[in-house]
């Protein structure tokens, strides 16, 4: 069965939109884009467009290759300036740039991405799989994503920086040990083939497929093309899909981020 990201992502919106409004808040968002990544104006796109619908301003700071003393130099007037809640630099930056470089350059407080060790926030991301999963408990009758998980194997694929990362350290900090496969992995088709709770957070075609899926197992696909659909929908027995999955949930997981920020403010 699939389950949408999208309608999940639609009802948080609204309390979002409400809660600001009731608490009076003012919250604001500056994007850093530093990067030819042909998706990444798109991810842009979407988060403004969510962003001021529920009424926080966005804001987008765009560098060249060749600015990269003038980006960081934003971000610390950014990091000073009052009005401004949260940060974020759109990922992947230019192939020159230290992404860990630009990140440091945050305060902590404003970190809303949750990248950095020392931020408070969850990574949006890690948070998105975790309200995907709190769908999927519902759906089979748990009322805590806990309860639901207790006694499955959990196979994350993928550990990188902006997705794996986070995902693997949420789900640890609940108390949850997945088994993770990356790229250095010796023959993951067994492991993955073992999985109750496969999460696939590599961007890889199709890396999810019938050759390597348990039947009646579980599925949270990350990049927009993880999962071979046409043959994981005949063997999975919840998972979301590649488009209007994990995105949606991602952009209004950050922007709950942003709301906090700016509550935190006050």
């Amino acid at each position: 069965m699939k389950v949408s990201g999208r309608v999940a992502a639609e009802a948080i919106l609204k309390k979002l939109e409400k809660e600001i409004k009731e608490k009076n808040l003012h919250p604001s968002l500056a994007i850093i884009l530093a990067g030819n990544d042909s998706s990444s104006r798109i991810y842009i796109k979407n988060k403004i467009k969510s962003a001021e619908r529920i009424g926080i301003i966005a804001k987008l700071f765009e560098f060249s290759e060749s600015q990269l003393e003038k980006c960081i130099e934003t971000i610390k007037k950014l990091n000073e300036d009052s009005l401004i809640s949260g940060i974020i630099i759109q990922y992947p930056v230019y192939p020159s740039w230290n992404f860990d470089e630009l990140e440091q350059a945050i305060n902590p407080q404003k970190d809303v991405d949750g990248f950095r060790e020392d931020s408070p926030y969850a990574g949006a991301t890690a948070l998105a799989v975790w309200e995907m999963l709190t769908a999927f408990s519902l759906i089979e009758g748990f009322k805590r994503v806990e309860d639901f998980l207790k006694g499955k194997k959990i196979v994350l694929i993928g550990k990188g920086k902006a997705a794996g990362g986070p995902i693997f350290k949420l789900l640890t900090q609940k108390g949850f040990t997945p088994e993770v496969i990356v790229k250095e992995t010796e023959n993951p088709t067994p492991i993955i083939k073992s999985g109750d709770l496969i999460i696939s957070a590599t961007g890889a075609k199709n890396i999810i497929n019938k050759t390597n899926l348990k039947p009646g197992a579980y599925v949270v696909g990350i990049g927009t093309g993880d999962l071979n659909e046409e043959e994981v929908c005949k063997i999975a027995k919840l998972y979301n899909p590649n488009i209007g999955g994990i995105g949606p949930l991602t952009i209004v997981s950050l922007l709950k981020n942003v709301v906090k920020a700016s509550e935190n403010k006050l």
